[in-house]
């Protein structure tokens, strides 16, 4: 049963399926296995993250914490609208048998994440699921998109060049 490490998690393909798992613990363990400074700033950026609107809570600042708010909610909203328009999914289970190919694109470091996206037909349409791998700046960043490439090819799934 090939495996391999994502960003989140890992990826499974178990026999006939394609299985993701994820977990913001996960992405947190995952950084701090590869690289302690980007942990560190992971944490502090979820304090921030956390801290602000609690702190404009508590300050009476609520014209603040609803721009801040609706901010959010814009970008992460349109984030997810575009991926659904683009024709991806969140699903967490794909058969193999549905997978027509997987395109693997490498990332630069620095500037874009090494990553996969799995094309497959669900319900007579063509549907795509990102996998998302650990970044490069991380120590086993680029053993695992290589360790990815050979669990695909392993499971007999054709991988392309993105």
């Amino acid at each position: 049963m090939p495996s391999f490490r994502t960003k989140r998690g890992r990826c499974h393909l178990d026999g006939d399926t394609l299985r993701l798992e994820s977990s913001i613990r996960g992405y947190a363990r995952r950084l701090r296995e590869g690289n302690r400074l980007l942990f560190w700033g992971y944490v502090v950026a979820m304090l921030v993250a956390v801290g602000t609107p609690l702190w404009l809570i508590l300050s009476g600042e609520s014209q603040d914490l609803g721009l801040i708010l609706g901010g959010v909610v814009l970008v992460v909203g349109g984030a997810r609208a575009s991926n659904y328009l683009r024709g991806f999914t969140s699903d967490e289970a794909i058969p193999l048998d549905d997978v027509v190919r997987v395109t693997a694109t490498e990332g630069r470091k620095g500037l874009t994440r090494p990553r996969f996206v799995v094309h497959y037909d669900r319900d007579g349409t063509r549907k795509k699921r990102y996998v998302m791998m650990p970044s490069l700046w991380l120590d086993y960043g680029e053993a695992a998109f290589e360790r990815a490439n050979a669990a695909f090819r392993e499971a007999g799934v054709p991988v392309e060049d993105g």
